[in-house]
């Protein structure tokens, strides 16, 4: 049933963020929604038929870019007049919306990041030494303003996979700085030969040519979606949203973290995630920082476990009895 008397804004920013908030759609669905996030090829696809506006993405080392979004932000809420927000971060998108929000009494829910396990995001930990309460997706018994729904990502049934045992996918992500260091790494195991099938690697803003690599920039989210199902293993930075859609799709992955010391980053504390140090240590994926480690964690790819069990009917749950109450 739809709800005419909420209009309920979705914020997010791209990438790992999008994807966790798109797995709510059962919930958000209900109401009269539109969204707010960046413009790339993820957003453009799977937001055709949707309201939406996109706003630039701004960096805590760059606040001035945190007062562009502050203009098409008002003229957003102005025409729209959201009742409530629901964000998944990251601040880079929803720190703005946030503050506009206790200025017009609109009500913000926030759930953290399932990339954080130990600790929260930094816009989660801003609103609880704040006094406001999120939405985590781990639990956390020492903080009552962090409220356990589990994870927002929803249940898969049956993935229909017609495994290509020659094809290895490699990706990057969409930040903007460069990760070339993944793709050398790749490219010399298969000049070795320790990698003898087909590569691809999705490279980003990452510029590299290779005669052994097929290498594109960037494609829609449902390319993505074929080349983690139909692979034999996946190669990925430190990533929620390609982590999850692995373990939705019961395919093998290795993690590859970015470093701020090789300029993979622009902070040393951007990206500060553990989700990939809890899924090693329940032998779902195997974290690695130099290539010999990529070796033998490519020689011992069959090792890893598959078959994650995912189930967000009890955060929809939660977040429609919040909206219902308010």
């Amino acid at each position: 049933m739809k709800h005419r008397k909420i209009n309920l804004a979705l914020i997010c920013t791209i990438g790992g963020h999008f994807e966790q908030l798109t797995n709510l759609n059962e919930f958000y669905d209900q109401y009269n929604h539109f969204w707010i996030t960046n413009e790339n090829k993820q957003t453009v696809s799977q937001l055709e038929k949707e309201r939406k506006y996109y706003i630039s993405v701004a960096h805590y080392k760059k606040p001035w870019l945190y007062f562009l979004q502050i203009p098409p932000l008002i003229k957003i809420f102005t025409r729209e007049k959201p009742t409530h927000i629901l964000s998944t971060g990251s601040g880079r998108t929803a720190f703005i919306p946030f503050i506009l929000a206790k200025l017009m009494r609109i009500q913000f829910l926030y759930i953290d990041t399932f990339s954080r396990v130990n600790g929260y995001s930094k816009m989660g930990t801003f609103l609880l030494k704040t006094g406001n309460r999120i939405y985590t997706q781990w639990q956390d018994p020492f903080d009552k303003k962090a409220i356990y729904i589990g994870p927002i990502f929803k249940k898969t049934g049956h993935v229909e996979k017609n495994y290509d045992r020659n094809l290895i996918f490699v990706t990057g992500g969409t930040r903007v700085e460069p990760f070339t260091r993944l793709i050398k790494a790749v490219e010399e195991m298969v000049k070795k030969g320790i990698i003898k099938e087909r590569v691809v690697v999705q490279a980003g803003h990452t510029k590299y040519f290779s005669a052994c690599l097929e290498i594109f920039d960037f494609c829609t989210p449902a390319e993505i979606d074929e080349l983690i199902v139909n692979a034999k293993y996946v190669i990925t930075q430190e990533s929620a949203g390609i982590g999850t859609k692995c373990l939705k799709s019961c395919t093998k992955f290795i993690v590859m973290p970015r470093d701020y010391k090789y300029g993979e980053l622009p902070a040393k504390s951007d990206m500060n995630e553990d989700l990939h140090f809890k899924l090693a240590e329940m032998g779902y994926t195997k974290v690695v920082n130099t290539i010999e480690e990529l070796r033998q964690a490519v020689g011992n790819i069959d090792e890893l476990k598959s078959g994650f069990e995912f189930d967000n009917k009890s955060a929809v749950s939660a977040l429609k009895q919040v909206m219902e109450e308010i």
